[in-house]
């Protein structure tokens, strides 16, 4: 295994302030170009998560599970975290435990 083979993905993909409508073709989008490579999502700077968007991650997150890559959704913010309260979505669904 080489270095590279320690990290998830080549560049972690930073998600958007606002994850509402508006956001999802281009998050729909940018998950499908780094689709069959492991994927690492910084959801730091997430403001607002809306219900389409949650449901494309949620899909992003079984697709690579079904790939077999590395899906790993990092540093979410307190909104996030939130809003997926909110949507009544368990946090393990989108992200191991350790990370929330």
């Amino acid at each position: 295994m080489t270095d590279k083979d320690t990290s998830v993905g080549e560049a972690p993909l930073d998600l958007p302030e606002r994850l509402d409508f508006a956001a999802c073709e281009t998050l729909a989008t940018s998950l499908e170009t780094r689709r069959g490579s492991d994927l690492r999502l910084q959801a730091g700077q997430v403001g607002f998560l809306g219900a389409l968007a949650a449901e494309i991650l949620l899909r992003a997150r079984l697709q690579w599970q079904q790939d077999g890559a590395a899906f790993d959704l990092a540093d979410p913010s307190p909104d996030f975290l939130q809003g997926l309260d909110r949507l009544g979505i368990p946090r393990h669904a989108l992200m191991q435990e350790d990370s929330a």
